[in-house]
């Protein structure tokens, strides 16, 4: 698959008007672009999928923004994920959420150096973002107390979120709040909030924190409950799952 995205990506020779008219070679269309940009907006894996394909087999052909080619993947990689990422906001994903997303993406660019392992890392996260957008318009159906607590959670993480906390921001008592967000999410509010740290410990992890930086830094009560958390929900230790990423 590596190669195979490589293969498909075509560099303008100079940024000249006149030599592009000369070997009828353009800049993919902007409405090709925007098609695709779209279908991450709309939270479409399967759109995702066929507008990645039909770019591949039509060619994607960019600017030349470096001499180094390796640069000029990666100038290509943070242009393409700031504007999934608006797309994703006009889709209705949580604003900080997606410019956390965006930063921690152009982090990883920025370090990789192999050309090919970049495309497919951008492949990935465009599916990936794609999914966060999906789940973000199911969630828009909730009622405003559960979305206000949602974009809580997320924005205070690190801290130790109580029941009661979290229904005073809403202004509701903690009975009604508990029953409410269960029946919106699924999920009592504990669960959820556990759920959301192991998530954040796996991007942690990606970054190169420690086991016991992650588990004092999202507020698990030892290391050895964080480890018997995470080996629950994603059937790997945090070391194991270190080693692999």
């Amino acid at each position: 698959m590596e190669k195979e995205l490589l293969n498909h990506i075509e560099v303008l020779p100079e940024n000249n008007l006149f030599s592009q008219r000369e070997n009828e070679t353009v800049h993919t269309p902007y409405k090709i672009e925007t098609l695709f940009y779209s279908c991450i907006k709309n939270g479409s894996r399967s759109g995702v999928k066929i507008m990645f394909s039909k770019m591949l087999n039509d060619k994607v052909i960019v600017g030349k923004l470096s001499e180094n080619p390796l640069r000029q993947i990666q100038y290509l990689a943070v242009s393409a994920v700031t504007l999934a990422t608006r797309y994703a906001i006009q889709g209705g994903l949580d604003e900080t959420t997606a410019f956390n997303f965006s930063d921690e993406c152009i982090l990883k660019i920025d370090k990789m150096t192999e050309i090919e392992k970049i495309l497919v890392f951008l492949y990935n996260k465009s599916m990936e973002l794609t999914d966060m957008v999906a789940e973000s318009r199911e969630k828009s159906v909730y009622p405003l107390p559960v979305r206000t607590t949602l974009h809580y959670i997320h924005t205070h993480l690190h801290e130790d979120l109580t029941l009661q906390q979290l229904a005073t921001q809403c202004n509701l008592s903690q009975d009604y709040f508990a029953k409410l967000f269960k029946k919106s999410t699924g999920y009592t509010p504990t669960v959820y909030i556990k759920n959301q740290k192991l998530i954040a410990a796996k991007q942690m992890l990606e970054e190169n924190y420690s086991i016991s930086e992650i588990a004092y830094y999202l507020g698990f009560c030892s290391e050895s409950y964080f480890i018997k958390c995470f080996k629950n929900k994603f059937g790997k230790t945090p070391k194991k799952y270190k080693d692999i990423n």
